[in-house]
């Protein structure tokens, strides 16, 4: 059995309401036809929204019923052709020319009224009666694509997918080059790489993991687009550090699953204290940061780890 449009679900759902859209014009222009009208189904939205608003310039019909300006100025010329809307300059601006429904188009639409009944009867015949619910529908779904484009609403649902699909991970040796590239990539873009960090990036294992630190690690499809290190640090107390995340995936919330993740470990470690040291600059991630319960306090006795650091915060707990 071959496919058809139908098999494709909401997926052809344009497609298949532009060929609707096709088939319902056809018919209404084949009985104005038949009832020894002129014009096609297609010019009556402006002559109804000229009868029911008044005067109106192209620009703002363009608007009401969604269509390009130029495909306005050709109804527009055709209504005046027929002789059923005329022209007349804008009182406020002189420059703009309005079309206003003229004594033959109120005319026109009044002789029209029986053959309007025979649409809409033939429109709930098509509907099975259901053309209220439908019409509701349309509504609620044009006031959503006003309110949020549907490019943008893609958009957000595959966001929600990547959020979905983000898997927080511990470190394995393999995943070296990853959690360098991401941490350099980051201090590129926003300082640069300073000792420290070339040396703890460049052996994570011995810099971090065998002084008893571990690393989590963001992976979508497959690839790593996001890192965080918890580094001992002495004394009972561990630092929060090495948080990156690939710019395309900002906005997943792997930031703070990532954190979230370093919070169950410091917990089960034993610790006493949680810090972190930040840049005033880094605004987004200070506000994760206070959102997730750090705190500003002041720095304890000597220097900090990073010539670029001057926010210093300690965690409070969830």
């Amino acid at each position: 059995m071959s496919s058809t449009l139908q098999t494709y679900g909401s997926l052809m759902l344009a497609s298949r309401l532009r060929r609707l859209s096709d088939q319902l014009y056809a018919g209404v222009d084949t009985s104005y036809v038949a009832a020894g009208v002129e014009l096609t189904s297609r010019c009556f939205p402006l002559l109804l929204l000229l009868r029911d608003n008044g005067p109106t310039s192209i620009t703002a019909l363009a608007a009401q019923i969604g269509q390009t300006h130029p495909v306005v100025v050709q109804l527009g010329r055709k209504l005046l052709d027929a002789g059923v809307v005329a022209e007349m300059p804008d009182a406020k601006d002189e420059r703009r020319r309005l079309l206003a429904l003229s004594d033959a188009g109120l005319a026109l639409l009044r002789d029209m009224a029986p053959l309007w009944d025979d649409v809409r009867a033939a429109v709930d015949a098509v509907f099975e009666q259901g053309t209220p619910q439908l019409m509701a529908s349309l509504d609620r779904a044009e006031a959503r694509l006003q309110a949020q484009g549907f490019g943008e609403t893609i958009a957000a649902c595959r966001r929600q997918r990547e959020r979905a699909a983000v898997e927080i991970i511990d470190y394995a040796p393999d995943y070296a080059p990853d959690f360098k590239r991401l941490n350099i990539a980051w201090l590129e873009r926003y300082f640069y790489v300073e000792a420290l960090d070339d040396k703890v990036l460049s052996d994570p294992q011995s810099s971090i993991l065998d002084a008893g630190g571990q690393i989590f690690l963001a992976r979508l499809d497959g690839k790593i687009v996001g890192t965080c290190a918890l580094i001992r640090a002495g004394d009972g107390s561990i630092e929060l550090s090495k948080m990156a995340v690939t710019p395309e995936c900002q906005g997943l919330g792997i930031a703070r699953r990532l954190i979230e993740r370093a919070f169950d470990a410091f917990e089960a470690s034993g610790a006493q204290l949680l810090f972190l040291e930040s840049n005033s600059k880094l605004a987004p991630a200070i506000r994760l940061y206070e959102s997730s319960g750090f705190t500003h306090v002041a720095r304890p006795a000597g220097d900090a780890h990073y010539q670029r650091a001057d926010v210093y915060m300690e965690w409070q707990g969830r």
